[in-house]
C-alpha cells in the first residue's frame, strides 16, 4: 500500500468555472459589466506598488485570418514574473498543500486554483483568470507577457488544459503568431487573448455599451490617471463624465476624513442630488481600492427625489480590509447573510446619517435642525423685544457679556467605578469633589447640600451631605465626597443625578451643578456636546458697554472650558480677532495660544489674558469703526477616545465694537436656547454665572400642546421667556424692581416676597402687550 500510485480525480473544468455567470446573475449584472470589473481588477492587482505611473489596461475586438479575439492587456505591471515551473511540478507542489509565493505570478497564472497575493487591487479570491475562459465559447484563452526581467512568456488555457512548460521568448512569439495570428507583446505586462468571445462581450465592446459599465465601477481611479496612464476600449480612452457631478443642483463633498466610531474611519464621501432626474447613477456605493463594490441600504429617502441622487463613500484600509471578508466571490456586494455585521452596519448607519443631514440641509426633508434654526431666530428676536421693554419701563440694566460671578462652584476629581463610563451597579463607589470658590470683598458663609435626584420626576431620592461651609474673601474651598450607590439611595435601571446646590446666606444667590450616572442600565447615546466653552472673564474700558476706541485695552480675558466626558482632555486654545465688519470676517491679529489639562467631568478657567491693547496701526488698515469679533478655537493636542489630536473641538466667537456704540442698550443682557427635554417638569428656566441664559424646554407638553399653531407658539415663548428675564433679576439678587410700597423686599415675610415676585411678572407682562 505504501507504493501505490495516485492519480488526480478527473474534473469537469466548465463547471468549476461557470459558477461566475451564476454569481454574476446573482447579483443582479449582465456579463460584460461583471466581464469589464473582473479583467480591470486583474489589470489594477498586477501593479508591483500602489503607482499609477505608466499604468494602462486595454480591452479591444480584433478580428483577423486567425479568427477574432477580444484581448485584455495590460501595461506597466511587472509581467507574470517567476520561475519556469512545468505544470506538473506545480500539481505536485499544490497536492502537499504548498502555496506559490506572490513572485510566482507565471506558475500562478498557469495552475487553476492558486490565487491570491494581489495586494494593490480589489480581488481577493474572487472570479481571477476564470473569467477569461467563461468570456470565451470555447472556454480558451492565449496568454503573453514581457515581464520586467525581459524574459517573454506564453501559454494557453483550453478548457482547462495548458502547455506542460511554458514558452519562452523566440518559441512563444512563434506560438502566439501561429496560433492568433498577432505578434508578441510589446510593452512590459500581461495580454490576454480570448479566443471566439460571447456575443453579449462582443456586442458590448463594438457599441461602447460596455464604457459606462467600466465608469462608474472604476471613475475613482480613472480620476487619478494622467501622462499616459489609461483604461481604453478599442482605443478609446475612457473618461469620466463631466455631467455626473456639473449637473447636480445640490452637491456635498466630504472636505477632510472623519471617524465615524472607534475603529471606523471614512476618508471621502460624496452625494450629488438632481431635480431633474438626469442622474447618470443612483444610490450610495462604495468603494474598496478605487473599484464600486456594492450599494449601501437608504432609508426615509422622499419620493421627490427618490431615484434622483448618486453619491459614494471610501473608508480606510482597516475598515476596508474587513469589508472585503465580507463581500461575494465577485465583488459586487455583500454576500447573503453578511449584512448584520458591525462592519457593515457602521457603513450603513454612517451613509445614512450623511444623506439625511445633507438632505435636511437642502430641504428635502424637513429637518429638525433647520426647525431648530428658525425657533431660534425668533427667541432672539422676542429677546431683542423684551430686552427693549424692559429698557423703556426703567428697568436696570443687567450689563452685557460675560460678568465674572461673585461666586462658582466647579466638579473636581471625578472618579467613576470603569474609566470614561458613567454606568455603576450595587456597591459602586463615585468619589467626587466640589470647589467653592469666592469673589465677594469678604468672608461668606453657604449654605449646601448634595443630594441624589430622580431627574424624571425632580424629586429628591436620598442626601448625601448638608452643611454649612465659610469661604474666605477671594478664596476657595473644597468639599470631598464618596457616594456608594445602594437600591435605597438611587432609582435603579434609571439615570439619576448628584446634585450639589449652594446658597449664600443672606442673600438669594444660589447655584446648583449636576453629576449623572447610570444605575445598571447602559448611558442612552444623546449626541450633545462633550466639550464646553465660553468666555468666563472679559473686562472692557466702559461700563456696561462692548465698546473700544483705539488705545484702549481690554483686561483679564479668561475662558471657561468644560470637559463633560470621562476622558482627560489635553487641549490648545488659539485667541484671535477678526474683522466681522465684512462678510469673510478676516483675521487682523493673533492673540494667544493657551495649553492646559482639563480632567474628567471637571471645568477649569484658562490663564487670563491680562491685556489685549487695539492699537491704531494695527487696525485702521482693516477698518476705523466698527465690529470686530474675538474668536477662540479649542483643539485637541493628543488623542483622546473620539477625539483625535488636531481636531477642532469647538469654538466661541464674541463682538465688540470698535470706536462705536452698540445699536440697543439692553441687547445681549442674556443668550437665548431651547432643549428637547419631555422629562423636565419644567416649561423654561434661567442661568446665571459664566453668561445668563434663558432656556426653553421645546420637549415640554405645554409647548408640543401649541406647536401647530404657530401665532399661539410664539405668545407661549414669548411669555416664557418675560418671566425668566424677571428671574434674572431675582437670580442676581437685584431686588430693588420687587420692593414694594416702602418695603424692603428681603425683609417681606415669604409669602408676601412670593406674591410681588408673581406680581411683578404679570405686571410687565400686561404692559409688553399694549
Amino acid at each position: 500500500m505504501n507504493n501505490m500510485n495516485l492519480t488526480p480525480i478527473p474534473q469537469n473544468y466548465k463547471n468549476n468555472v461557470e459558477w461566475i455567470l451564476g454569481a454574476y446573475t446573482d447579483a443582479g449584472i449582465t456579463f460584460p459589466n461583471g466581464f469589464q470589473k473582473d479583467a480591470i481588477q486583474n489589470a489594477v492587482g498586477a501593479r508591483k506598488t500602489n503607482k499609477w505611473k505608466n499604468w494602462r489596461c486595454d480591452i479591444s475586438l480584433v478580428k483577423n485570418e486567425k479568427g477574432q479575439y477580444i484581448i485584455v492587456e495590460d501595461s506597466g505591471t511587472v509581467g507574470l514574473t517567476g520561475k519556469i515551473i512545468p505544470i506538473s511540478e506545480i500539481d505536485k507542489l499544490m497536492a502537499q498543500g504548498s502555496v506559490l509565493g506572490p513572485d510566482e505570478r507565471l506558475s500562478r497564472f498557469t495552475s487553476m486554483f492558486n490565487s491570491g497575493g494581489n495586494t494593490t487591487g480589489g480581488g481577493l479570491f474572487g472570479a481571477g483568470k476564470s473569467v477569461y475562459s467563461v468570456a470565451s465559447q470555447s472556454y480558451t484563452y492565449y496568454y503573453d507577457s514581457l515581464r520586467e526581467d525581459g524574459v517573454y512568456v506564453a501559454n494557453v488555457n483550453r478548457c482547462g488544459q495548458v502547455l506542460p512548460d511554458s514558452l519562452t521568448n523566440e518559441d512563444a512569439k512563434k506560438f502566439i503568431r501561429d496560433k492568433t495570428g498577432l505578434s508578441e507583446k510589446k510593452s512590459t505586462g500581461t495580454r490576454i487573448i480570448i479566443e471566439k468571445p460571447r456575443e453579449d462581450l462582443i456586442d458590448s465592446i463594438q457599441n461602447e455599451t460596455i464604457i459606462p459599465f467600466i465608469q462608474e465601477s472604476w471613475w475613482r481611479i480613472i480620476e487619478r490617471l494622467k501622462d499616459g496612464a489609461a483604461i481604453s476600449v478599442n482605443g478609446k480612452e475612457v473618461l469620466v463624465p463631466k455631467e455626473m457631478k456639473n449637473d447636480a443642483t445640490h452637491h456635498c463633498e466630504l472636505q477632510n476624513a472623519e471617524t465615524y466610531a472607534d475603529g471606523y474611519r471614512v476618508k471621502h464621501f460624496g452625494l450629488y442630488v438632481f431635480d431633474n432626474g438626469n442622474n447618470r447613477w443612483s444610490g450610495i456605493s462604495y468603494y474598496r481600492k478605487g473599484m464600486k463594490i456594492g450599494d449601501i441600504d437608504l432609508k426615509d429617502i422622499p419620493k421627490k427625489i427618490d431615484g434622483k441622487f448618486w453619491g459614494y463613500v471610501e473608508v480606510d484600509e482597516q475598515w476596508e480590509d474587513e469589508l472585503s471578508e465580507i463581500e461575494d466571490r465577485v465583488h459586487f456586494g455583500v454576500s447573503r447573510g453578511k449584512k448584520n455585521t458591525k462592519t457593515f452596519q457602521n457603513l450603513k448607519n454612517y451613509c445614512n446619517r450623511k444623506v439625511k443631514a445633507n438632505l435636511e440641509e437642502w430641504g428635502y426633508i424637513k429637518n429638525k435642525e433647520t426647525e431648530d434654526k428658525k425657533l431660534q431666530n425668533e427667541m432672539q428676536e422676542i429677546a431683542n423685544d423684551l430686552q427693549s421693554l424692559f429698557e423703556k419701563l426703567g428697568f436696570e440694566s443687567l450689563g452685557k457679556g460675560p460678568k465674572k460671578g461673585d461666586f462658582s462652584i466647579r466638579w473636581q476629581h471625578v472618579v467613576y467605578p470603569k474609566l470614561g463610563s458613567e454606568e455603576v451597579t450595587t456597591d459602586d463607589k463615585i468619589r467626587f469633589s466640589i470647589l467653592i470658590n469666592s469673589s465677594y470683598a469678604a468672608d461668606k458663609k453657604f449654605d449646601y447640600k448634595i443630594a441624589v435626584v430622580d431627574p424624571s420626576t425632580g424629586n429628591e431620592v436620598s442626601k448625601i451631605d448638608e452643611n454649612e461651609i465659610i469661604v474666605a474673601s477671594n478664596d476657595r474651598e473644597r468639599i470631598d465626597s464618596v457616594f456608594v450607590v445602594k437600591p435605597n439611595n438611587s432609582v435603579q435601571y434609571a439615570e439619576n443625578r448628584i446634585v450639589f446646590f449652594v446658597k449664600v446666606k443672606g442673600s438669594g444667590k444660589s447655584v446648583k451643578k449636576e453629576l449623572s450616572f447610570f444605575y445598571d442600565i447602559d448611558k442612552p447615546d444623546t449626541s450633545r456636546p462633550h466639550v464646553g466653552l465660553a468666555l468666563h472673564e472679559c473686562i472692557f474700558p466702559w461700563k456696561n458697554s462692548r465698546r473700544v476706541n483705539f488705545g484702549e485695552m481690554l483686561h483679564d480675558v479668561s475662558y471657561s472650558i468644560e470637559n463633560k466626558r470621562g476622558l482627560e482632555l489635553k487641549y490648545r486654545l488659539n485667541i484671535s480677532i477678526h474683522n466681522a465688519s465684512v462678510p469673510t470676517c478676516d483675521k487682523i491679529v493673533d492673540i494667544a495660544s493657551l495649553t492646559g489639562i482639563v480632567q474628567p467631568y471637571e471645568q477649569c478657567i484658562s490663564d487670563p489674558i491680562k491685556d489685549i491693547l487695539f492699537d491704531q496701526n494695527v487696525y485702521e488698515q482693516y477698518l476705523t469703526s466698527g465690529i470686530l469679533e474675538l474668536r477662540a478655537r479649542l483643539i485637541a493636542v493628543e488623542d483622546s477616545g473620539e477625539i483625535e489630536k488636531g481636531d477642532k473641538i469647538t469654538s466661541y466667537n464674541y463682538k465688540i465694537y470698535l470706536n462705536c456704540d452698540e445699536k440697543n442698550g439692553f441687547q445681549d443682557s442674556f443668550s437665548v436656547r431651547s432643549v428637547d427635554a419631555p422629562d423636565d417638569y419644567r416649561r423654561s428656566w434661567c442661568e446665571t454665572g459664566n453668561g445668563r441664559s434663558i432656556t426653553l424646554n421645546v420637549g415640554h407638553p405645554a409647548y408640543l400642546y401649541v406647536s401647530d399653531y404657530p401665532e399661539v407658539q410664539h405668545e407661549y415663548i414669548r411669555e416664557q421667556m418675560l418671566k425668566q428675564y424677571v428671574m434674572l433679576y431675582l437670580e442676581e439678587g437685584r431686588y430693588d424692581m420687587f420692593n414694594v410700597s416702602g418695603q424692603i423686599f428681603t425683609e417681606l415675610e415669604p409669602q408676601e416676597a412670593a406674591e410681588q415676585v408673581l406680581n411683578k411678572m404679570e405686571s410687565v407682562y400686561s404692559k409688553s402687550l399694549r
